[in-house]
Parts: structure tokens; sequence; C-alpha cells
């Protein structure tokens, strides 16, 4: 093991899980945690796996049916996260953290009858479950590649299925994503600005096409870190282009930009102040 670690891991577990607090400050101000649900009657596990497994097991039925239960969840995971804030060097209370949040998604997924793909805050944790700082700097490597491989992914299939080359799809997808936030926030700048997108089919479909651009740029981390800072604002800038346009919360998934962070320069300037 090197003398100074690639990683501040301390440091990383005290950001990560702060924001991970924040992450779950703001299901509560939305009543999306458990106990907020108010017990809900149709519960649908979708077509996944370890959704239908945990149902087998009856686990989201007794979490969401059982308002006390659900209550000391939420309690148990909004503290495991701030001990591991506090005491970042330990796995109980990390493997606590992992395991709530997994099963806050699942159990509100399966409430909701769907499934989201903002799973940011699900991953993000899993690399301090390892306290040996060569396992920490693997799992934190295969984290920032995975986000990585997602996006590159993503800018591909836009290529694929001829999204890219489509001179018209950007201003349906307006469409569809914003028919019933038209029709209340008809007012807004931000819905003349939609609508204005939506009638100019080619400016749409250049934001389309600059947004393929960042998906594929993210390809780029797969053979240098040298970019990351500039991987970070293009993510920064997408996320804020689906939430002002299509109104797609990041929220939970801006977890994923902690890959990206300079890491060992916030751990010097911490260090010398």
């Amino acid at each position: 093991m090197p003398a100074t670690p690639y990683y501040p891991r301390v440091l990383m577990a005290r950001v990560v899980f702060t924001w991970l607090f924040l992450v779950l400050v703001y299901f509560f101000a939305n009543n999306s945690l458990l106990s907020q649900l108010q017990q809900p009657v149709m519960i649908y596990p979708g077509s996944d796996n370890s959704f239908w497994l945990l149902h087998i097991l009856g686990i989201p039925q007794f979490l969401l049916q059982q308002y006390w239960v659900a209550l000391a969840f939420d309690i148990v995971l909004t503290v495991s996260c701030i001990i591991c804030i506090v005491v970042p060097e330990q796995k109980i209370f990390t493997w606590m953290t992992v395991i709530g949040v997994w099963l806050l998604y699942i159990c509100f997924c399966s409430a909701a009858g769907k499934h989201y793909a903002q799973i940011g805050y699900l991953l993000a944790p899993i690399p301090f479950l390892a306290l040996r700082q060569q396992r920490f700097d693997l799992l934190w490597q295969c984290l920032r590649y995975w986000v990585c491989f997602l996006y590159g992914s993503a800018g591909l299939y836009k290529i694929y299925y001829g999204g890219f080359g489509s001179g018209h799809d950007m201003s349906g997808i307006l469409q569809v994503m914003n028919a019933e936030w038209l029709v209340y926030h008809a007012d807004t700048v931000q819905a003349s600005v939609i609508r204005y997108l939506m009638n100019q089919q080619g400016l749409s479909q250049g934001l389309f096409r600059l947004a393929t651009i960042v998906d594929l740029c993210m390809l780029v981390g797969f053979f240098t870190k040298k970019f990351d800072r500039w991987l970070l604002a293009g993510l920064l800038l997408f996320h804020l282009g689906n939430y002002f346009l299509l109104h797609i919360s990041f929220i939970e998934q801006s977890l994923i930009f902690a890959p990206f962070l300079p890491w060992q320069r916030m751990a010097d300037y911490v260090s010398v102040k």
C-alpha cells in the first residue's frame, strides 16, 4: 500500500455521505420516504428479478404497509448515514446505509408502479464498504468507469437508433415531456423557450446532437483522467439542460458527479487549512 493513498477515503466518505444525507432531505421534502408514502395499496414490482425476489419474501409489502416500521426504517437509514459522515472508517453503518437506500429505492418504485433511472445515490456509497485502501481505489475506479460507460453507451444508442441524424426527434420529445406542464405554466419564460424550441425543429435537434456529443465525450474517460473537469462540466450542463427543457430532476443522480471531482486537490486544500 502506498504511503500516500491515491484517493483520500476519509474526506471522500464525509463528502459523499453528506451529499447522500442531503438527497434524503430532498426525499423528505418531497414526501418520498417510506413513512410518507401513506401505506399504498397497489404495489407493483415490474419485471426486475431483484424486485420480484424481495416481493416474494414480502419485504416491500411489510415496509410499506406498516407505518411505524416504515418510520423506524427512515430513522435508522438517516441516522446510519449521519454516522457514516462522523465515523467514516467502519463497515456496519455503511452496510446499513447502502442496504437502506436500495430498499428505499425498490419500495418507492414498487409503490409508484415504475422504475426510476435516477440511481446515482445507490451506487456512489458502495466503494466505501471497502476499508482497505487498494480495494476502495479499485471500487471507486469501477464506479468512474461505469459512469463513463453509462453516458457513452447512451450517446451510441442515440446514433444507432437514428436520433442523431433525425431532423425532428427533439421537437417531439419536448411536446411529449411538456404537454401537461405547458398547460399549467403557459405564461412563464421557461414555457416560452420550450414552445419556441418545439417550433424550431432545427435548433431543438441541434441541442439533441449536442447532448449526444456530450454523452460520447464520456468515452474519453476510459483512456485518461486529464479531462475529468471538462467531463464533469459536460455532465452538469447535460443535466441542467434536461431539467430546464424536460423537467427531469437530477438530484438523486447527482452523486455520479463525485468520481470526477478533484479529490486529491481538495484533500491538499483541507490539510493546508
